[in-house]
């Protein structure tokens, strides 16, 4: 079981898990679901899925919270979305960034997904605390390119599938998701992919005036044997 320290307002907790899974087509507007993978398709030759939502396992080694992360190739990025802590009766709720090799995705989704490390941010909420206004909290991201940043995604928690909804499809599709962590998918794009050498990445509750930040740095490595 991999384990990983988190900060519960003052309190530490120690999460152990067991399985990643990485939630995909998760929008809740059906119309700008199909948008998004007609997108994918046409701009990346990504193939539709075959169900929506899509549910990835990825190895749970690839949870990090570091934030100097090496990736293979120049086209990989961030996706920013709410993260599911489940164990037990309690629910908790991280920031994290689904980075995927998007030439690789091109080519096989899954293999896109398990080539790259997961962050995850070190901070959570408790479910319980934040569900009664879930749908006003915001998510938003940010590229650095050129040393210049620039707003790469912007939404609230309302663009996705809840938490209810996403742990119903995986015990359903799968079973027990105890002691598991689940990327839930993301909010819309401002515009196109972009990549650069800094991903940021924030979830606002305006009501209870807290924030959750998630920021790494992106390195590419070659590919070229030395």
């Amino acid at each position: 079981m991999e384990l990983k320290n988190f900060n519960l307002d003052s309190e530490v907790i120690e999460f152990g898990y067991d399985k990643v899974y990485i939630i995909g087509y998760a929008g809740r507007d059906i119309k700008k679901t199909q948008e998004h993978i007609d997108e994918l398709e046409r701009e990346l030759g990504v193939k539709p899925p075959k169900k929506i939502p899509t549910i990835f396992e990825c190895s749970k080694e690839l949870v990090t919270q570091n934030i100097d992360l090496k990736f293979v190739d120049d086209m990989t990025s961030g996706e920013c979305e709410y993260v599911i802590l489940k164990k037990n009766n309690s629910i908790y709720i991280a920031l994290g960034s689904d980075h995927t090799d998007r030439k690789l995705e091109s080519v096989s989704v899954p293999k896109s997904k398990q080539v790259c490390l997961k962050p995850i941010s070190k901070d959570v909420w408790n479910y319980d605390h934040i569900k009664d206004h879930w749908d006003e909290i915001e998510l938003r991201s940010y590229v650095t390119i050129d040393d210049k940043e620039i707003e790469y995604q912007a939404g609230t928690l309302k663009d996705i599938l809840p938490v209810e909804t996403i742990l119903s499809e995986l015990e359903n599709r799968i079973g027990n998701v105890d002691n598991a962590i689940i990327f839930s998918g993301t909010v819309p794009l401002k515009n196109n992919f972009v990549y650069g050498s800094r991903f940021r990445s924030e979830m606002i509750d305006k009501k209870l005036n807290k924030k959750i930040d998630l920021n790494y740095k992106i390195s590419v490595i070659s590919e070229e044997e030395r």
